[in-house]
């Protein structure tokens, strides 16, 4: 903890450095000023925990002190950047008029002015009890500030939010966060008796930007421990089948690169830049594969035809600003990632706003259900079994992992 003292008379300060010391807080933490010059020139250099600043100083240390040099010292580091603000400022004054008048420029940025007098030690007490505040502040271990479980975003309000909002997680009605945002509130049991509270929301359009914004503004509100996008994407034949969930690992944006113009016509140089999701998600979602009992549970639920047994596929996901529905197109994204396994236009907009928030960051995945394969045979009627086998494998995966989950960073 470092503390800069603003003062020219610091014979004063001798038994409060001694208090300080039984907070051991040792003499070299402590710089003295004696001047409002000497103060700017600490200042300049060095980010000071807590301030003292008597309120009659003199602008350099042979000149007469004045009240009007610390408060121009105070409002230059209230109203400029050249000087580095302390953390908490103190006035000290033993004069009641200059302290009267100066308390309500103190009052106004919610700093104290102390009453300075020789014959007690009450304002060694009241400045030690604000030191020690400070520096509890300081030392008290960073700790991950998460306001609500799980943040659910979907790119389509139908069938993709509305699968969500079929599961059973105690849903209340649609609630406004700012003029264009409405989210929904859930709670879903879990592993143990702690209730996963959770927020759902859909973006205002398809894409990745859309995706980005509404990623980081949630994540701003809510400071959720995990951020999670299902949905429907397009997948790749022979890689899996209409109603396959996938887990996108890694994500990029494939239509990231650079078009140049040669001999033998136009040509594309792909420069992706793939976010993959973090071990510890991958990790459960490998176990929850193998689970065929719970996979054929999901699809016989279905009121409908299925045509072949539901699974989970963890593989490459590329994202895009196009909806893809021709053959030739969809070959030029497959040669990107020869494993490659599905193509929407979200995901890297998702995992990109959770590896840039501040922290805590999320834990951050999309889980993509198969409902065309993005060629000239693509129609809508997968769409609702494809929302649905996602809804409900990220149900299980938050229903049996969830509470196992720790901080990511």
């Amino acid at each position: 903890m470092k503390i800069l003292i603003v003062d020219d008379n610091p014979r004063r300060y001798e038994r409060f450095v001694l208090a300080l010391n039984e907070l051991c807080i040792s003499k070299d933490a402590i710089q003295l000023a004696t001047s409002a010059t000497d103060a700017r020139h600490y200042l300049s250099k060095v980010k000071y925990d807590f301030m003292i600043i008597d309120i009659l100083i003199p602008l350099r240390p042979e000149e007469a002190p004045d009240e009007r040099h610390s408060r121009e010292l105070l409002t230059e580091l209230v109203e400029t950047e050249e000087l580095l603000k302390p953390r908490h400022i103190v006035g000290l004054s033993g004069y009641r008029d200059a302290a009267d008048r100066i308390a309500p420029f103190f009052r106004e940025r919610v700093w104290t002015v102390v009453e300075y007098n020789e014959q007690t030690d009450d304002w060694i007490s009241q400045i030690v009890n604000c030191v020690d505040y400070v520096k509890a502040e300081i030392e008290a271990p960073c700790r991950s500030d998460y306001n609500v479980d799980v943040a659910v975003i979907c790119a389509l309000g139908d069938p993709e939010l509305k699968a969500v909002l079929a599961l059973p997680w105690s849903w209340g009605a649609a609630r406004p966060i700012d003029d264009v945002t409405f989210v929904y509130d859930g709670k879903l049991p879990g592993s143990t008796e702690t209730p996963i509270s959770v927020i759902a929301a859909a973006t205002t359009r398809m894409g990745m930007v859309s995706t980005a914004l509404l990623s980081s503004k949630l994540i701003g509100v809510f400071r959720p421990r995990l951020l999670v996008m299902p949905g429907i994407c397009a997948g790749v034949r022979g890689k899996v089948n209409l109603g396959d969930v996938v887990l996108g690992d890694p994500t990029w944006d494939y239509q990231s690169g650079k078009r140049t113009e040669g001999t033998e016509g136009g040509a594309f140089a792909i420069s992706p830049h793939q976010l993959s999701v973090h071990p510890a998600i991958r990790s459960r979602f490998e176990q929850l594969r193998i689970d065929r009992k719970l996979l054929s549970s999901i699809s016989d639920r279905w009121n409908g035809v299925v045509e072949h047994p539901l699974k989970l596929v963890i593989g490459p996901i590329a994202s895009g600003s196009a909806v893809l529905a021709d053959g030739r197109a969809m070959g030029e994204v497959r040669n990107q990632h020869r494993e490659l396994c599905g193509i929407e236009m979200e995901a890297y907009g998702l995992y990109s706003a959770a590896t840039s928030a501040a922290a805590p960051r999320p834990f951050v995945f999309a889980l993509k259900s198969v409902c065309d394969f993005g060629d000239a045979d693509k129609d809508d009627t997968m769409q609702r079994y494809a929302a649905y086998t996602s809804a409900e494998v990220l149900s299980a995966f938050l229903a049996q992992h969830f509470h196992e989950l720790k901080d990511p960073l």
